[in-house]
Formats: C-alpha cells, sequence, structure tokens
C-alpha cells in the first residue's frame, strides 16, 4: 500500500518532529549503525522524482543501493553529500545511488544539490512518510540494500567516505 496522503497538517507536524529530533541536536552524538534482519525491504513510499517531478515508490529502488535521507536545513546532510558523491562517482558501476529530501520544496533541493554538485538521482518527500516508514527520527539517516533489495545497513547520523564504502562492501558481499 503505497502512503501517499498529502495533508497541510501533518506536513508540518512530520517536518517539524524530523527537524527537532534531528540536525538541531548536538553533531558529537554518537553514530548508530545496525545490521537488518534477512528479509527486510524497503517500505512502499510515494516519492517525487526531482528531476521529472514523476512519482514512483521507495520500495521499488532496485540493490545494491545507497540511499540517503537529507534536508538542507541539516548541518550534517550538508556535509556529507559532497562525500556521497565522490563515492558515487567512484563506484556508479556498483551501486545506484538515492537521494532523498525530506519535508523541502523542489526549488529549495535543486538550488542546494547544485551548490554541492551532487549528481545521483533524488527524490522529494514533502510529507515525510519516508521518515515515518523507516522508523526514524532523526537525519540524516542512510541505507544500504543488497543486490537482492533486502536492508544491509540503517546507518543514523554523518558518514564519511570510509564509512559509505565499508557499507557497500558489506552490502555487495
Amino acid at each position: 500500500m503505497t502512503v501517499s496522503v498529502r495533508g497541510p497538517l501533518y506536513a508540518v507536524v512530520a517536518a517539524l518532529a524530523v527537524f527537532v529530533a534531528a540536525c538541531g541536536s548536538d553533531d558529537t552524538a554518537p553514530l548508530a549503525a545496525t545490521r537488518e534482519a534477512s528479509g527486510t525491504t524497503l517500505p512502499d513510499v510515494e516519492l517525487v522524482a526531482l528531476d521529472d517531478e514523476s512519482t514512483s515508490s521507495l520500495a521499488d529502488i532496485e540493490g545494491p543501493a545507497v540511499i540517503n535521507l537529507w534536508a538542507t536545513w541539516c548541518a550534517p546532510c550538508r556535509r556529507e553529500i559532497p562525500d556521497f558523491e565522490e563515492v558515487n562517482r567512484a563506484r556508479r558501476d556498483e551501486v545506484t545511488f538515492v537521494g532523498i529530501n525530506i519535508g523541502e520544496d523542489a526549488a529549495r533541493a535543486r538550488e542546494f544539490l547544485e551548490e554541492v554538485g551532487a549528481s545521483y538521482d533524488q527524490y522529494l518527500d514533502p510529507d515525510g512518510f519516508a521518515v515515518t516508514e523507516l522508523r526514524t527520527s532523526a537525519m540524516p539517516v542512510t541505507i544500504v540494500i543488497d543486490g537482492n533489495g533486502f536492508i544491509s545497513t540503517r546507518h543514523l547520523g554523518p558518514m564519511d567516505q570510509d564509512d559509505l564504502n565499508d557499507a557497500i562492501d558489506e552490502a555487495l558481499t
């Protein structure tokens, strides 16, 4: 079932919850990475493609893939996206990179992505349903899925190139 409710009140509440719980807090908080149970797949959440405004489901992303939930107001998100772009350029033949902007409009997301030079596929989740369905309350969040579409790693907090390469290597084994 695709979650696609579009209510202004829900959008405001979801965005506020993500903002309060996420990046506004201490940057030095410990990072969390967990290995998912075998068989866990991505939820069916409707996303809007940033480049052409078509819609697709988060569950339709084929692995191996790196999925990063981010927002322009999230300082750790802003710092990690250039690292994601570097790894994307080095490993694009092995793994697909997908960015998902949470709770912002297309113009703001595009402007930021041009500023940091991110070239991988980007989607919008204006109502924050991905955050809810992935059961997280903070950003950035990075999900790595293996070639069978199962979640290999769920990482809460920023990742650098070494962290990202390690997570990809684990998903490819």
